[in-house]
């Protein structure tokens, strides 16, 4: 053979190889994907763990996330957040309001939506529950939650952009010798009545597009290979 078809005879089979091996990897993340989902959802159906266990999951570095978790205490009605958000087009804000459980444990608890001019506590007096409750919620660590064009959070106006949990703690001025949860709960939609604050759905879902990714790295490399053997084949027909 001539030495441009041996050129393209490794151009080819290098090309080739690259492509079936990214074809590989996609496959292997559509197994941690699948795996990742399973046990997200083996958790959200599974009944509620007590806040103690899930602190548990944490301290044992475990990247626990999604997690149903049950807790009695008292709200600290005096150190609520206000998360901006919208919901169904109405401008508005999430309440965000420190839990004192009955272990001793400060958690922040995502209480749910008020619209913009229901903001003063005042104006939804049956919204702040007294004395002890039980929430129930899903975990969420909120791990670098900011986005590359979020404001600065505004702690003096009580308007939080972004999920920021140790300053969110500090706000609240839970006492520096306090144990505190390194997560959000957020009460779900039927946890909590028809009152306001009205809860969030909180987004389980995942994007599982790598079978799509595998699928198209096959091919290119199966197109790849049609197309070297045709100009192999052009260029050994223009050499002879």
């Amino acid at each position: 053979m001539s030495a441009k078809v041996w050129q393209i005879l490794i151009a080819a089979i290098l090309g080739t190889a690259l492509l079936v091996g990214l074809g590989v990897w996609q496959l292997q993340r559509l197994a941690w994907k699948e795996a990742l989902i399973a046990e997200r959802d083996a958790r959200l159906n599974s009944p509620p763990v007590t806040l103690d266990q899930a602190l548990k999951e944490f301290d044992a570095d475990h990247p626990v996330e999604f997690l149903k978790v049950e807790a009695d205490g008292v709200f600290q009605h005096n150190a609520e957040a206000f998360m901006l958000t919208s919901e169904g087009g109405v401008p508005g804000f999430e309440v965000v309001t420190p839990l004192q459980s009955k272990e001793g444990v400060v958690v922040l608890v995502d209480r749910g939506f008020v619209p913009e001019p229901l903001k003063d506590a005042a104006k939804r007096p049956e919204s702040q529950p007294q004395g002890e409750v039980k929430v129930t919620g899903i975990l969420r660590r909120h791990v670098a939650s900011r986005g590359p064009f979020s404001p600065d959070n505004d702690p003096e106006a009580n308007i939080w952009y972004w999920w920021d949990i140790p300053a969110m703690l500090a706000y609240a001025r839970i006492a520096p010798d306090a144990r505190v949860a390194p997560f959000v709960l957020h009460v779900q939609p039927g946890e909590a009545g028809k009152t306001l604050p009205a809860p969030l759905a909180v987004d389980t879902t995942l994007t599982n597009n790598h079978l799509q990714y595998a699928i198209t790295w096959f091919a290119l490399a199966a197109l790849l290979v049609v197309m070297s053997g045709l100009l192999i084949r052009q260029t050994i027909r223009k050499g002879s």
